[in-house]
């Protein structure tokens, strides 16, 4: 059982493709979804083989390359031998890594807005289950149990944080959002507006005017139809032309998407005291502190 839980938010700062292989569709190269509500997502294991792959590349020195075998796991593909040397014997390398994730899910969707550029669009099923998944995170963090907190899924399907920024008046005390070349009626809400709040605290970004709550199945149309399908082809090299048969269309996650995982950490699994380094206390504050060290 692991002994700490943190949510990690990711922002996408240009489209994003984590594919799923290719496919018989409309689309060659689909990103990742999820079977049963096919909304995009970050598979567990790609998540933490990019952010190792990170880790490895601002590695400067042998302790930083030992403490990535332990946090992710052991791997010798690309070390050098002076680190394969701490890990010469089989005891040495049989352990699993302090670290585990979840699968990124998608908790905020851009969409194009007529007013205020781009809305932040989100629904009620994906803040229960974010809800949900904070509550893993336990009782002990103060600022994640605020967050949790200010998830109140009452009455706010239909609503955004403030109806000033993206809405235009559609009648008397009625205002309706224009996302692409769709119109919702919707409504301000203080639910809506100090889970805007809230968010904007953790993400580092400003998110307050344009989070708009739409209904799970509108939600769920958005992020099947409106993701960026780009068309590539291949260029032989030695005639400079494309190659026979080599155009093919992939799948992005728009930029400015905004995703969430779980980041687990806990001892290292292994009976040697010596190799669990900083993570051979018991104590969860020193894990804790392992981990914000790990991450900031």
């Amino acid at each position: 059982m692991y002994k700490l839980a943190k949510p990690l938010f990711i922002h996408c700062q240009s489209p994003m493709h984590v594919g799923s292989g290719s496919d018989l569709g409309l689309v060659d190269l689909p990103i990742q979804r999820e079977s049963h509500t096919g909304f995009p997502k970050i598979e567990a294991s790609s998540l933490k083989g990019a952010i190792r792959e990170n880790f490895e590349g601002k590695a400067t020195k042998k302790e930083d390359w030992i403490d990535i075998q332990l946090l992710f796991g052991f791997d010798d593909d690309s070390l050098c031998d002076e680190v394969k040397k701490e890990f010469s014997t089989q005891k040495d390398r049989d352990f699993s890594g302090a670290l585990a994730f979840s699968d990124a899910r998608l908790l905020f969707f851009p969409v194009k807005s007529f007013k205020g550029i781009f809305a932040y669009v989100t629904c009620p099923q994906v803040l229960e289950r974010f809800k949900k998944d904070l509550a893993i995170c336990g009782e002990k963090d103060e600022n994640l149990k605020k967050l949790k907190a200010s998830i109140n899924l009452a009455d706010i399907e239909s609503t955004v944080a403030d109806k000033e920024y993206l809405c235009t008046k559609k009648a008397e005390d009625k205002w309706q959002v224009i996302l692409e070349e769709y119109a919702f009626e919707v409504k301000k809400n203080d639910n809506t507006e100090g889970l805007a709040n809230a968010l904007s605290q953790h993400l580092e970004i400003h998110i307050n005017e344009r989070i708009v709550i739409l209904p799970d199945n509108i939600f769920s149309d958005f992020v099947k139809l409106f993701t960026e399908a780009i068309t590539r082809n291949k260029i032989d090299n030695a005639k400079g032309t494309v190659a026979k048969g080599a155009l093919f269309t992939e799948e992005y996650l728009p930029a400015e998407s905004v995703l969430y995982s779980l980041v687990f950490a806990n001892s290292i699994f292994t009976s040697d005291d010596k190799r669990k380094g900083s993570f051979k206390k018991d104590a969860q504050e020193s894990e804790e502190q392992k981990f914000r060290t790990t991450f900031n």
